[in-house]
């Protein structure tokens, strides 16, 4: 029988680190669970029991002993233990692989990495809550793609639903994105597999209306319904939908604070963005500010309720927008961005300043149209 001492203290240490709540204990040749547990006799509480794993002390009956250690913890968050679907100190070689299948599947998986998902996370305030909530169902949209919750979780399942879209698309980069995380966490072989597939996604600017119609647009419906002072703001100071409950201009209108919410990387804090073109501030009155929702500070920042305001948004957008070319609320920013792209005034780093995004991000979403004013300007200097 080979010596696992080492591993064996590598594998429970990898456990407490994860708060796990379980750890793994080998008796003679034998590898037996540990955890706190309901008692198997009525009246008693729960106490620390040990739990058969039906496996050898081996380095492969170990590493099926740590899976068997994160079910058993799930379980035990659900409140779905049960003795009997557990207690059989000498189970066949059969019942021990129907336990071990079971054990791996997307269903069994994706539930453990939920259980250790929450754990991980800090809830203080009414925004850290909302954003926990929201991510997590990003979470559970892409793993709810899989066909088969029942089937083993493999990398090979997973390349093979992310093949269902296309190469460089936002759903292929977003289900490769999630499931990589999925298979790092159940520690699946093959992950290169998934990584060859995750193609790099860059976002498209979508056909635009222009301008003239944009602000056409928003003088007709200042007033009109809740969400008229909401558009004419986000055409004039290209903020993010869910900034626009936050922005409240300065001054004369020239500028506007905003709160730029929490993106990847840094959390809420305030910006200044600027109006373009600037005398829509008091063609479109501006400074009276009239907002369905109000956001005053990131930690109160509800974006479930946020979104239910902006889905309201995009129904008041459709109803009354009959312009030549498709439009929704978020895309209002695009021609924000564009149109100070091609602003003598704006420079490129400015520009993405007052968006709330990288240059780097800037440039490469905006790339064709930064490479035409480019040209445009070289030409300019070439008649001269």
């Amino acid at each position: 029988m080979e010596d696992i001492t080492d591993l064996l203290q590598d594998a429970n240490a990898e456990l407490k680190r994860g708060r796990v709540g379980v750890s793994i204990q080998q008796m003679r040749n034998r590898l037996f669970l540990r955890s706190v547990l309901p008692s198997k006799v009525d009246g008693i509480g729960a106490t620390q029991q040990r739990v058969p794993t039906g496996e050898l002390a081996t380095k492969s009956g170990l590493k099926r002993s740590v899976n068997l250690a994160k079910k058993l913890a799930t379980e035990k968050k659900l409140e779905s233990f049960d003795w009997s679907n557990w207690l059989n100190s000498a189970p066949s070689e059969q019942s021990r692989a129907e336990v071990q299948t079971e054990s791996q599947t997307v269903e069994a998986w994706v539930q453990r990495f939920k259980v250790d998902w929450w754990d991980d996370k800090t809830l203080d305030t009414t925004a850290q809550k909302s954003q926990a909530k929201r991510s997590w169902y990003a979470y559970e949209v892409q793993f709810n793609r899989i066909p088969n919750q029942k089937d083993l979780l493999t990398v090979d399942l997973l390349v093979e639903v992310a093949k269902t879209n296309a190469p460089g698309s936002k759903p292929r980069h977003e289900f490769c994105q999630k499931a990589k995380a999925l298979a790092k966490f159940a520690d699946l072989p093959g992950i290169k597999k998934l990584e060859k597939v995750h193609t790099k996604y860059v976002a498209k600017v979508p056909k635009l209306p222009t301008d003239e119609e944009l602000f056409a647009f928003a003088e007709k419906h200042r007033h009109d319904g809740r969400f008229g002072w909401c558009f004419a703001a986000l055409v004039v100071y290209g903020c993010r939908v869910s900034e626009v409950y936050s922005l409240v201009p300065t001054g004369d209108g020239g500028t506007a604070s905003v709160l730029t919410l929490k993106q990847k990387g840094f959390d809420p804090k305030p910006r200044t963005a600027i109006a373009l073109p600037f005398d829509l501030v008091e063609r479109l009155d501006l400074l009276n500010v009239q907002k369905p929702f109000e956001i005053t500070a990131g930690e109160d920042y509800d974006s479930d309720a946020a979104k239910s305001q902006t889905d309201m948004f995009n129904k008041w957008l459709q109803k009354r927008w009959n312009g030549s070319t498709k439009l929704s609320n978020k895309n209002v920013r695009h021609s924000w961005c564009i149109r100070s792209i091609f602003d003598p005034k704006f420079s490129d780093g400015l520009a993405a300043r007052s968006a709330g995004h990288s240059l780097a991000l800037h440039t490469s979403t905006y790339a064709t149209a930064i490479e035409k004013r480019d040209m445009e300007e070289q030409a300019k200097l070439l008649r001269r």
